[in-house]
């Protein structure tokens, strides 16, 4: 039996957790309109099965969602997918995220080295330097559908990465690498 249970009504996504009583009682009423954004911060990147769940039913909803909207949910499929297939390659190590806060997180290891993956950092380096260049190149409306397909292509058919997909973020991740061992860690806090 799942720990939720949701259900869409005429105001956004219901979600109620089974308790020890064997019974469901109500967490949260999300607004379509907001499901995105909050998957994008993050919120239910340690609840992966639950985050899937929000999604499908966001996706089966009569919500008019927006092209950002669309972006936002490519962005973490094709995060989680690099994730996911990094973990299964190179394995996961516990860091600390922040001061007594521990994360498992997978590793990735390229030509110039290896790095901890974290979804969200992974969504902001893919929104900054994929749909960023896009919508410097061609505009915010052309731009943002741009990166819409650009996602859409970087998925496989078996709902991991394409080949080219995997060599678009692992040339990111190995520029990010060599230019910490060219540079080392920047002083100040840098967008890559």
């Amino acid at each position: 039996m799942s720990r939720y249970h949701l259900e869409n009504t005429p105001d956004g996504i219901n979600i109620s957790q089974h308790t020890a009583e064997r019974l469901y009682e109500h967490v949260a009423l999300i607004p379509y309109a907001n499901v995105m954004t909050r998957l994008d911060a993050g919120e239910w990147d340690d609840d992966l099965d639950l985050a899937f769940e929000i999604t499908r039913k966001w996706g089966q909803s009569d919500y008019d969602y927006t092209h950002n909207d669309v972006l936002l949910l490519w962005r973490w499929v094709i995060a989680f997918a690099f994730n996911h297939e990094q973990r299964e390659a190179n394995g996961s190590v516990t860091v600390e995220w922040r001061p007594g806060e521990y994360l498992e997180c997978a590793v990735y290891r390229g030509e110039y080295g290896a790095m901890n993956l974290y979804l969200s950092t992974e969504r902001f380096a893919m929104a900054n330097n994929i749909e960023g260049a896009l919508i410097k190149k061609y505009g915010a409306e052309q731009g943002t559908i741009n990166a819409i397909e650009f996602y859409a292509a970087m998925r496989g058919e078996n709902g991991g990465l394409s080949e080219m997909g995997r060599e678009v973020l692992s040339e990111l991740h190995d520029g990010f690498i060599k230019t910490l061992n060219d540079s080392g860690m920047p002083e100040a806090p840098t967008a890559h």
